[in-house]
């Protein structure tokens, strides 16, 4: 953690010394002439939709953008990976300063991976995963770092949290079945829960909240031992499965992963127990950090491992400080 503050710190000398400027999504910024580090170009591509969590991650690197006086362009994919991919090779072809990329699959992660072999300094962000013979996402694609939370291990908090409040039966609703990061969450809710646990795939959720609620439900109305449930996403725990918890008359308790302003303040009324916050605003902000670095000082960070964002938890105990801070967007 004293490696990010330390470069959050210089990020902040930056904006004192540089009279910086702002980026904008999905375009180039135009920083003013002259501008410390404003002739550098680099690409942001996720797998991203215009949900809670990606805005957060859009916040970052905008701010990262202004702060630094470089020019951001960021493109998102509604997880859709061959879209990713046209956007990576899109990036390539425009030949940036560096390209951040969120691995969402084993496919994007080999697209990701050609443009690094191209000479395109990489960063990855939000998937800090490994690949199925073991390797780490950073080593396979040759990129300098990985901005995120170990999935798995995540996981594994949520689950002992769980566990701890009383939960005796699992369920963990996977909300995108193409993503190895949330296979990950729920191996490692497992994992610290204890083993009872059962897996609910939901694909493509978000985009049929309706038919996602009515599935949770019957699952939910079939089993009634379920006395946990984990969400992978704010927007999933908040519209789909309070609904169908509530539909079910379910007495399950409900943890999610990431932070909304609704979910802090379904935590604060005790809706929700807790919340696994990764922190998705260094995810946007400090790639782009490590980029400018990168390119003016030949610096690499993180040793060739993750960088982490989180995980931390948000409870009663902390809601009310985190709430101003979802209320701003960047939580």
């Amino acid at each position: 953690m004293s490696r990010i503050r330390g470069v959050i710190g210089l990020a902040a000398v930056c904006m004192l010394v540089a009279a910086c400027t702002s980026g904008t999504t999905g375009s180039a910024s135009t920083p003013s002439t002259g501008t410390a580090g404003s002739s550098l170009h680099f690409y942001f591509v996720t797998h991203g939709d215009s949900g809670t969590f990606w805005s957060v991650v859009q916040k970052g690197e905008q701010q990262a953008a202004t702060d630094l006086g470089v020019q951001v362009n960021y493109q998102g994919s509604n997880n859709d990976d061959n879209q990713e991919c046209q956007f990576i090779s899109a990036a390539v072809t425009a030949k940036p300063d560096g390209l951040v990329v969120s691995p969402h699959s084993q496919t994007v992660l080999d697209c990701a991976k050609q443009a690094a072999a191209g000479g395109i300094p990489l960063i990855l962000m939000n998937n800090c995963g490994t690949t199925a013979s073991g390797q780490s996402y950073i080593a396979y694609s040759g990129a300098i770092t990985c901005v995120g939370q170990p999935e798995t291990a995540a996981g594994t908090q949520a689950g002992i949290r769980l566990k701890a409040d009383g939960g005796t039966k699992l369920l963990c609703v996977i909300h995108e079945a193409t993503s190895t990061s949330l296979r990950d969450r729920c191996a490692g809710a497992k994992t610290g829960f204890g083993g009872n646990e059962k897996v609910l795939v939901l694909d493509n959720a978000k985009a049929n909240v309706s038919s996602a609620t009515a599935t949770l439900q019957a699952a939910l109305s079939a089993d009634p031992s379920i006395d946990s449930i984990l969400a992978l996403d704010p927007d999933v725990a908040k519209n789909i499965v309070e609904a169908a918890v509530a539909g079910a008359n379910s007495k399950a308790k409900i943890a999610t992963f990431d932070l909304s302003a609704g979910v802090v303040a379904d935590i604060q009324s005790g809706k929700i127990d807790f919340a696994i916050d990764q922190q998705q605003y260094l995810q946007g902000y400090l790639p782009i950090v490590f980029l400018k670095l990168f390119k003016q000082n030949a610096n690499t960070v993180g040793g060739f491992d993750i960088v982490k964002s989180g995980p931390g938890i948000v409870d009663k105990t902390n809601a009310a400080t985190v709430a101003t801070l979802t209320g701003q967007g960047t939580r």
